[in-house]
């Protein structure tokens, strides 16, 4: 078991909801953090107040990727893990130039980043002896079953599913990479009452679960020394509604 607290955890999107939180349970275990975020924000404020080292980039592109990646990696030669959690959602629109941009804006966030962070840091998660370090994807439990109406988002949230089963193969024994799909979370502000009701009915437990159970979920595989691969649902059984 990495018990290492010594070097931070890298959390993308880590400037509201659950990015945060994470981040902020992460610091309240004496694990130093270091989180990204596009937009100054006051859990940023209050991240940094509590000892996280809080960078800011742009992941439009693959040079903000980049870019961002050489900052880490000039900071901190080595990482405890790194949790791409940041991530972008709504419903695919309906006029076809603006969905392709869309899903160029989905695929940037959900799929490139990733993908380059994985590339580029993989130096710093290896270790001199055999403790293994952490890259954890959040995707969605729509990975694995796509909503029509959200396909631009759930194709590319499939596609980051994807990437960690790859980097599972490549980055072993070294690094342990495994996947965690919220279901029913929290609602977004343009999530209206009666839309939260139909997804409820249909959440085998009937209720939002919080961030805090995304954070049970990271703890579970960062304390588990024998686990790389694994897809685990955080979903309250909305899969199975």
């Amino acid at each position: 078991m990495n018990n290492d607290k010594t070097h931070p955890i890298l959390i993308t999107g880590a400037g509201r909801r659950i990015g945060a939180h994470m981040a902020r349970r992460l610091l309240e275990s004496n694990q130093p953090v270091l989180a990204h975020y596009r937009t100054k924000t006051d859990d940023i404020t209050a991240l940094e107040k509590a000892g996280a080292d809080c960078i800011a980039a742009d992941f439009a592109d693959a040079s903000g990727v980049r870019t961002f990646a050489l900052a880490v990696r000039q900071r901190y030669p080595q990482l405890r893990g790194v949790i791409h959690n940041a991530s972008s959602f709504g419903p695919t629109v309906a006029d076809t130039d603006q969905a392709a941009q869309q899903f160029l804006d989905f695929f940037n966030i959900h799929m490139l980043t990733p993908f380059i962070l994985n590339r580029e840091l993989a130096s710093c998660l290896q270790t001199a002896d055999e403790t293994a370090t952490d890259i954890i994807h959040i995707t969605d439990i729509y990975a694995d079953n796509p909503a029509p109406e959200y396909d631009a988002y759930c194709a590319t949230k499939a596609g980051l599913q994807n990437l960690a089963l790859s980097a599972a193969k490549h980055l072993a024994p070294k690094v342990k990479v495994n996947i965690i799909q919220p279901g029913p979370i929290a609602f977004a502000d343009w999530q209206a009452g009666e839309q939260q009701q139909n997804v409820l009915r249909r959440t085998l437990l009937e209720r939002a679960g919080g961030p805090e159970v995304i954070y049970q979920a990271v703890r579970s595989i960062l304390d588990n020394e024998f686990m790389t691969g694994a897809v685990i649902a955080v979903d309250g059984g909305r899969r199975w509604g």
